[in-house]
């Protein structure tokens, strides 16, 4: 039986525009064409999407869109190399199409896709000989491609506030690399969410986006692009400096402690943090969990955190369990809320997760070099969005 084919409305999805534009056409065909050759474990629908998303990665840099070289450049700008979990030599050409794309394309697709399974593992066979498939059609589609002249500098080319929106629109949700982080949300955001959620892999937000995207002053002048953030009352500030100062003092400088069980949680909010003892005041809704991490900052207060300093290897945490680290550790990269944001960039700083292990029981210095990575990838706004 043949394979279904990947029509014009499905290609038109990824697109800012509603006329087809004579470069469609070519393009569907290579779609088509990867397409015939996917054979990629997934369902049929997401194999489109992964066709799909290649193809229009060839357009992109075919036709100037710049949403790659974005990506690259500020992945570049973090990490110092293009692309994460892959070894990128002298051979790589960031203006070119390259096989390391065509994985991370794969992989990105794949690892949002909206069906139940594990965290993928971006070194998966199937990804790296799929990606070695494509490759000699990619290269040869974008030697002989026709450019897409609406993509081209399509977001320097704007004119008006409205024209500004409808192109804010499109990359929040409906660009080949910004669609799989997003497509779950769709449904339970509004329109201003778009521009305090960050989105895409990086989890950028939308003013970072704009920057990497277009120096047309225009966007300046688009007061949404910069919401405001609220900032604490004087009071909540001086009580919070007030908090670190107890806490520190209790803990000989530190600003992180680690609590088994909720007899000790109760004892450090009473005689660490000054606490008044009354139910409203020492959390007896924490009862039930196992063991507490409270971390203190001088401008933001304290967090806590319940039930996974089994997971971080602090020589000051003597509740760190090894094993039940590489069973769960890669969690705290991947869960939302399981690890407040602020403790988990501390976690990753200073290299306390080091038995993570992918789901699949690899353990590699993947997860290592490229946690902060992971957690932007998988946490989006409960990574970022503090």
């Amino acid at each position: 039986m043949n394979k279904k084919r990947i029509y014009l409305k499905e290609w038109m999805q990824l697109h800012p525009y509603v006329i087809p534009q004579p470069s469609d056409a070519y393009f569907i065909n290579v779609a088509n064409q990867l397409y015939h050759i996917c054979t990629l474990p997934l369902p049929e629908e997401m194999r489109k999407k992964v066709c799909l998303y290649i193809t229009a990665y060839i357009e992109d840099q075919v036709s100037g869109l710049g949403l790659w070289q974005s990506f690259i450049k500020e992945h570049t700008r973090l990490y110092n190399t293009a692309l994460p979990f892959y070894n990128i030599n002298n051979s790589y050409d960031p203006k070119d199409v390259n096989e390391e794309d065509i994985r991370f394309i794969i992989w990105n697709a794949w690892e949002k896709a909206m069906f139940e399974h594990p965290y993928t593992n971006p070194n998966n066979n199937s990804i790296i000989e799929q990606a070695r498939t494509f490759f000699p059609l990619v290269v040869q589609t974008y030697e002989e491609a026709p450019e897409n002249p609406i993509l081209a500098n399509f977001f320097n080319n704007v004119h008006n506030i409205k024209d500004a929106e409808k192109k804010v629109h499109w990359l929040f949700a409906h660009t080949y690399l910004t669609e799989p982080s997003m497509q779950i949300y769709l449904d339970h955001i509004s329109p201003e969410d778009q521009y305090t959620i960050p989105f895409g892999p990086l989890a950028l937000f939308m003013h970072e986006w704009i920057a990497l995207l277009s120096d047309n002053p225009i966007w300046k002048t688009y007061d949404k692009l910069y919401p405001s953030i609220p900032e604490a009352s004087p009071e909540m500030k001086e009580k919070n400096r007030s908090m670190f100062h107890h806490f520190t003092e209790g803990t000989n400088g530190k600003n992180i402690v680690y609590l088994n069980g909720y007899a000790e949680l109760h004892r450090f909010l009473i005689h660490v943090l000054k606490w008044q003892d009354d139910e409203n005041h020492t959390l007896p809704q924490m009862k039930p969990f196992r063991n507490f991490i409270l971390m203190s900052n001088p401008e933001k207060g304290i967090l806590l955190a319940k039930n996974i300093c089994e997971y971080i290897s602090d020589k000051d945490n003597p509740l760190y369990n090894k094993s039940e680290a590489q069973k769960n550790a890669f969690r705290l990269l991947t869960e939302e809320r399981l690890c407040p944001p602020d403790l988990l960039t501390y976690c990753i700083r200073h290299n306390l997760i080091p038995d993570a292990t992918f789901p699949d029981g690899e353990k590699s210095n993947v997860i290592q070099e490229n946690a902060d990575f992971i957690a932007r990838h998988a946490l989006l706004y409960f990574y970022r969005g503090d």
